[in-house]
């Protein structure tokens, strides 16, 4: 059986031109972490969620990679942190997004079940030509699974 079989939509598609506020906005109106985003023809180019917008919360030091350890002595207030993501509110997600891999709809169930073992929230699945099709989540295949229970 393939990924085929529980392709689904995602709650939405972020476009890479969208910006950071909104993506922030569609992310809390839909309850999810992480989006799919796109170019303008469809293409699937990576991911944006609260992962993406805490690491904007973060110092710049961290944000660059630099090894800092505990960051105790950083005594930053929510209105700081406010004012950070403030920031990057008019910013595209583009500057932002994450990569992350994707299947195709071929693609083996077992195969798709254990990258969303390994931690994987939801796969989104791909053409040929890249251009994204659905998703497939951990969700998608317990439903699946328990429909024949």
């Amino acid at each position: 059986m393939s990924c085929q079989a529980i392709i689904s939509n995602p709650p939405a598609i972020l476009e890479k031109s969208t910006t950071v506020a909104e993506a922030l906005a569609i992310l809390r109106e839909k309850g999810v972490n992480a989006l799919p985003v796109t170019d303008a023809k469809g293409h699937f180019l990576g991911v944006f969620g609260l992962r993406e917008l805490i690491v904007l919360l973060l110092p710049r030091a961290v944000r660059l990679g630099v090894e800092m350890g505990e960051l105790g002595f950083v005594s930053d207030t929510l209105d700081d942190l406010r004012h950070r993501l403030g920031a990057f509110a008019k910013d595209s997600i583009g500057k932002h997004m994450a990569p992350h891999r994707a299947v195709r709809a071929e693609t083996p169930l077992v195969e798709a079940l254990m990258l969303l073992y390994r931690g994987d929230s939801y796969l989104p699945v791909v053409d040929g030509a890249g251009k994204l099709i659905g998703i497939v989540s951990a969700n998608d295949a317990m439903a699946r699974v328990v429909e024949g229970i």
